[in-house]
């Protein structure tokens, strides 16, 4: 979803345990661990908990420009919660329950991940371990 207004941080989402969440313009990937959790909040909700990731990567950071990047992209991020920066969220999730949910549906693009693509993310429940097994035997 494009988050062009300051009125869309308020869009409610789920993310459930599989799910990978990503940030284009800012080069972020979110990918659930083995112990990742479900969450329902907004797009506000998931931007602070990025940012918090982000300030704690500058502050370990040891090559200055990793340590400017990470800056910059935190200013971005203010910026982005004062409705003063376009940014894009993109959920993937091989078990098709997470969901961006605004009022207005047509603002969110759905697409149905193909096995192959499912099978690439990290995170997936073992049915996609299975398909992904046999996606690697078909394709040689």
């Amino acid at each position: 979803m494009h988050v062009d207004d300051v009125s869309l941080l308020n869009v409610r989402v789920v993310r459930s345990g599989s799910c990978t969440f990503r940030f284009p313009e800012w080069g972020i990937d979110v990918e659930p661990g083995p112990a990742a959790e479900s969450f329902i909040t907004n797009i506000e909700g998931i931007v602070y908990r990025v940012r918090a990731v982000v300030e704690t990567a500058r502050n370990f950071a040891d090559l200055e420009v990793e340590k400017e990047r990470a800056t910059e992209i935190l200013e971005e991020m203010k910026a982005a919660l004062r409705g003063e920066f376009p940014f894009t969220l993109v959920m993937e999730d091989p078990a098709g329950v997470s969901g961006i949910l605004p009022d207005d549906m047509t603002r969110v693009k759905y697409e149905e991940l193909t096995i192959e693509e499912a099978s690439k993310l990290k995170g997936a429940p073992f049915w996609v371990d299975t398909m992904r097994e046999d996606y690697s035997e078909r394709k040689g």
